[in-house]
Formats: structure tokens, sequence, C-alpha cells
């Protein structure tokens, strides 16, 4: 079996809502007859009409970058997984030399997980710098924290060298928080960047049809679900607020979203909010593991006798269906609404 990579992941930090993932890799050791084969130009067919195309994205500094495509990409190192399952989904994963971020294809929807086989570099560890540049992409499409100085270089230092970047809007901090609109916006911008208008379109009109059919059909309810969002981090409870993803969906999907205002919660006051539905976020170290991850609320001494508890409303929420989540938006939409309106979901 051929060696392609090796590389060693330092370290991984998760900070919610307004923080980051930073990612330190060692340099990895080169395979020359791979990169010979990888650094070959490949032409695809593509309709000169359509260009040039010019986007609004952003830089390292978080400042709004035009950045002009004169034809579609041809050679593009993805990082994290919307980032490669959005091109997956678009139909363009083979143009993707390099999808790095995700432990393992099982975590991709079914229908793509041969496109994911075929990359030719892939797994968990990021590319260093010097086999990043051998592999000569034209597009680096990531999270605000994969253009860091330490990790593979601000934007900047790309641009100068020609190649474009892409960064997922809500993998920054800001002001106006992480939503569905951002989700909506890179997916259909990467379609306009690939000229696949028409599939990013259908993409995000599945979504927004999911989201439309839960308020539609709830409008009349007497009552708002109530919702906390929430991961152990160690002993602590952090909460998924109303600047995050997941927390937009709630509102989206007319729930009340509890502690909305918090970062840190107690074992108490969740017992003293009395939720109707928890959603436990399982991050990719616990992809698989679901169960034991909501075991933690329905096994705690504490927790066990919550109504939602007794009614089987504690639900694992995958983080990347709620975080920076492209493509899986989707699937944290109705993973959160059959949550919020389970028997609304029996009838369908």
């Amino acid at each position: 079996m051929k060696k392609i990579l090796t590389g060693v992941l330092l370290g991984v930090c998760l900070l919610l809502t307004g923080c980051e993932r930073n990612i330190f890799t060692l340099p990895v050791h080169e395979n020359p007859e791979a990169l010979v084969r990888f650094n070959t130009p490949v032409q695809y067919d593509y309709n000169p009409a359509h260009y040039p195309v010019t986007i609004e994205n952003y830089n390292t500094q978080g400042e709004p970058e035009q950045m002009t495509y004169t034809k579609p990409p041809e050679r593009v190192v993805a990082v994290w997984q919307n980032s490669i399952e959005t091109l997956l989904a678009l139909g363009v994963g083979d143009r993707i030399i390099a999808g790095n971020g995700v432990p393992d294809k099982k975590f991709f929807r079914k229908e793509y997980q041969e496109q994911y086989s075929k990359i030719p570099y892939t797994g968990l560890q990021l590319l260093d710098l010097e086999t990043t540049m051998m592999l000569k992409p034209d597009l680096i499409v990531g999270w605000h924290s994969t253009f860091a100085p330490k990790v593979i270089r601000p934007t900047e230092f790309w641009h100068k060298r020609g190649v474009n970047t892409f960064i997922a809007r809500s993998s920054m901090i800001s002001n106006t928080g992480r939503t569905l609109q951002n989700e909506y916006k890179d997916i259909l911008d990467l379609g306009k960047i690939f000229d696949k208008n028409e599939r990013a379109e259908q993409i995000v009109s599945e979504m927004q049809q999911e989201v439309n059919f839960a308020i539609s059909r709830t409008a009349d309810y007497p009552k708002r679900p109530r919702a906390l969002v929430i991961e152990f981090m160690g002993k602590e409870v952090s909460v998924y607020g109303e600047r995050s993803l997941a927390g937009d969906i709630v509102h989206e999907l007319h729930g009340e979203l509890l502690a909305a205002k918090d970062r840190n919660i107690g074992i108490e006051q969740v017992v003293e909010l009395d939720p109707d539905v928890i959603f436990v976020v399982v991050i990719e170290s616990h992809y698989g593991h679901e169960q034991d991850m909501v075991d933690r609320v329905t096994q705690h001494k504490a927790l066990k006798n919550l109504r939602c508890v007794k009614e089987g409303r504690v639900l694992p929420l995958p983080l990347y269906a709620i975080y920076s989540s492209g493509v899986r938006t989707y699937d944290g939409i109705k993973i959160i609404a059959n949550g919020l309106y389970p028997d609304l979901y029996k009838e369908k």
C-alpha cells in the first residue's frame, strides 16, 4: 500500500459560540510519485460565458475582499467537512486534490462517500505549507482559522501567489452571529464560482422548504417548544446561544431558545429551566458515540427525572450539522425540527 502522507496532529482547540478550532501540523513526508501525478494540470469543460465571476469573501483580518474567477477552479484544497461535502454535493469533487479535517468517510452522506474516497489526500490531519504549495492549488476553501499564520498562512500569502481563498462566513467571529443565511450564502457563492448555480439553488431550496414545512404546520400551536442546546466540555455544560447556528435554527423554527445569552450553565440551572427538548452537541472526537453523550443527560442522577428525559426528547446533534455546516445544514434543520415538533414528523 502506497504511503501518500504521514502527519502529526498536535492540537485541536474548540471553543463555542464565537471561537474556532486551531490546527498545527508537523511537516509531512513527500511522496514524489504522488506529487508529480497531482501537479499535472487537468482541464475541465466549462461555459466561458459564465465568467468572469466576482465573489465577495473575507481575508484573514475579517475584512471583505472581492475575488474574481475567470474560469472554474481546477485544483482545490478543501479543509473541514463543510468545505469538502458542499463541493461534493455541487458535483465538483473531481476538482478536490486534498480534503482534510474529517475523521472518517462514514461521517459523509452515503451518496458522497465514494467521491470522497477518490480525493488524493484525505484524513483528519491538515497538510503542511510545503505540501500544500507543491500541490499548486488555485483555490483553498476552509474556515477562518485555516488561514491563521501558524496553520497554512494568511489569505494575503496565497493571493500574492495567485491562489484564491474562500472562508466559511460562520467560522468568523462577528456581531451578527452564525445564521442560516450565512450557510445559504456560502453554498450559493460556491455555486457561482464553479458555475453550478442550479445545483446550489436546489440545495438551499431544500433547506428552506424544510423550515417552511415546520413553521407552516405549527403556526397554530398554542405554545412555543422550549429548547436547550448544550455540549459537555469536561465537567462544564456549555451552551449554544443566540449567536450560534443551532440557536438561529431554533429561532427560525419558532422555538424558544433557553439560556440564549449564556456561555456555560450548571446542572442545577438545567433542572430549573426544565426544557421541552435538550440537544446534546457531539463533536468530531465523539462521532460514533452519540448515545454515550445522550446518556450523560439521561443517566445523570440530577437530570434523569426531567420531563424531556422521560419523554425521550434528548437528542444528539452532530457538530457538522450546526457549525459552519454547509450542505449538512439540512441535517441540523431536520434534527432540531424533529426535536421541537416530534408529533409533526410522525405524520410526515
